[in-house]
């Protein structure tokens, strides 16, 4: 997986490395609910409280992509807006992923397969020329609504990554989102 134009060995195929992904996600979510705890009682500056936050974003991407991973793109804890932009550059690589076999999956079939499919008795050519039958209509029907479900999901997301520029708790919120994409994925 390319990120930030670096090459990691992660993919959204790999189970090893979604079993990897989601421990890490765990895990930060549960580290940063207890710093942001640990700040709402007092006692901790903003600043130690972002470089906290910063950390724990850090490590997870270090989770995620590997050891180092963090220091090889150039993050550090006193500036959020590259954590931010590589965050982001994750949710991309894994739409792009998911949508680079998703895409594979529904591809034409060539002349050939479509006799296959019909010597096996799964292709039924339309009755009437003009009127397509129900079935196909529902399929259409089914096909937009669930495009205009990958939109809202995709609104979604956007909002989630704004809402990171204002507060680091939202980065469980785009964690969790890049969670239930790799879900959808392997179901």
């Amino acid at each position: 997986m390319v990120i930030c134009g670096q090459e990691f060995d992660f993919s959204l195929m790999n189970a090893n490395d979604l079993d990897r992904f989601e421990d890490a996600n765990e895990r930060m979510q549960r580290r940063s609910a207890e710093e942001s705890e640990q700040f709402r009682r007092g006692g901790v500056r903003l600043g130690d409280h972002a470089r906290a936050q910063a950390r724990i974003a850090m490590d997870c991407i270090d989770e995620i992509l590997g050891a180092g991973s963090s220091a090889r793109l150039g993050l550090d804890e006193n500036n959020m807006a590259p954590i931010y932009d590589v965050i982001e550059e994750l949710g991309n690589a894994f739409a792009a992923e998911k949508q680079r076999y998703t895409a594979r999956a529904a591809q034409p079939m060539n002349r050939e397969q479509r006799r296959a499919q019909a010597k096996k008795g799964k292709h039924n050519p339309p009755v009437s020329y003009p009127a397509p039958p129900a079935s196909r209509m529902v399929e259409r029907v089914d096909a937009q609504v669930s495009a205009k479900q990958k939109t809202e999901r995709l609104i979604d997301a956007r909002q989630a990554m704004n809402a990171l520029r204002d507060d680091p708790d939202a980065m469980q919120q785009l964690a969790a989102y890049a969670l239930q994409i790799a879900a959808e994925r392997h179901v």
